[in-house]
This record gives C-alpha cells, sequence and structure tokens, in this order.
C-alpha cells in the first residue's frame, strides 16, 4: 500500500495532477522547468541518454499507477507530459538564430507541444490504443518529437 502510494504520487508529480484544471499544462511546465534547470545543460548524447531512461521509468510507473488508480490513462497522471516536454528541445540550440532569445523558443515549443498534445493529429490518438504506461507515454513522446521538428522547421526559416 504505501509502494502504491508513492507511484501514485510520482505519476500525479505529488498531487499536482489533481488540479481541477488543464492538469495535462501543469505537468508540460513542470517538464519545461526540468528541461531550463537540468536538461539543458547536457551535451546532446547524455542528454538523449538521460531521456529515453527516465521516459522507460515513466512507463513502468504510469503503468502500476493506472493499475493502482484503476482506471485506463486517468488524467491526473501527468508524469507522461513531464518526462515528454524535454524531447521537445533535444538539440534545439544548435538551430536557434543568434538574434532569437531561448525563452522565446521554450514558449513556442511549450505552446506546439500542448497543441500536439491536446489535439492528437498524425497518428498520435491512434497510439493511445497501446495498453498501460506504454499508451499513457507514447503519444506525448510522439507529440514531444513532432514538437522538436516542427520548432526546428520554424528555427530554420527566421535565420
Amino acid at each position: 500500500m504505501i509502494l502504491e502510494n508513492f507511484i501514485v504520487n510520482m505519476a500525479t508529480l505529488f498531487g499536482l495532477g489533481k488540479f481541477p484544471i488543464m492538469p495535462g499544462t501543469l505537468g508540460s511546465f513542470m517538464g519545461l522547468l526540468f528541461h531550463i534547470i537540468l536538461i539543458q545543460h547536457l551535451p546532446v548524447l547524455p542528454m538523449t541518454f538521460t531521456l529515453i531512461t527516465i521516459i522507460l521509468l515513466a512507463i513502468v510507473i504510469c503503468d502500476m499507477a493506472e493499475k493502482a488508480i484503476g482506471e485506463k490513462d486517468p488524467s491526473r497522471v501527468i508524469l507522461d507530459e513531464f518526462v515528454a516536454m524535454p524531447i521537445c528541445f533535444l538539440g534545439i540550440k544548435h538551430f536557434v538564430p543568434a538574434t532569437v532569445a531561448m525563452w522565446k523558443i521554450w514558449v513556442l515549443g511549450f505552446v506546439i507541444f500542448r497543441i500536439f498534445d491536446i489535439l492528437k493529429p498524425l497518428g498520435i490518438k491512434k497510439s493511445q490504443d497501446l495498453s498501460g504506461g506504454i499508451g499513457i507515454v507514447v503519444d506525448d513522446v510522439i507529440a514531444a518529437a513532432y514538437t522538436n521538428v516542427t520548432t526546428i522547421l520554424i528555427c530554420l526559416t527566421i535565420r
């Protein structure tokens, strides 16, 4: 029971997922802060390894939380948005024009990610058919990958 509560707390970012309005956006914002404070300073290869590791952990944690809560992909589970958000910015600094402040790229990526995550175009929605933690996390990972490519393309057009 103690482990189950701890798992649910991790999956809900220690209760933030219970926020009554836009818990996924809150999880994404916390993921952006995580990226800004810790992840962005890593070189691309260690960053990639770190992101793969936390995504795999999130799949396990979200799977266990889904079982403990007793619902498929509960909205209060926001660990998936949290771990996906840094993917939006993987290697992005190499494409940002010197004339553009990085905070603008973070805001752009955040908005694009939320659009992809909410609308779920281009096969993202279909990925939710996967069961358990994989189904919870993979749609956000795909949305983040699309966000990364879209943000890079935008950066390339403003050079």
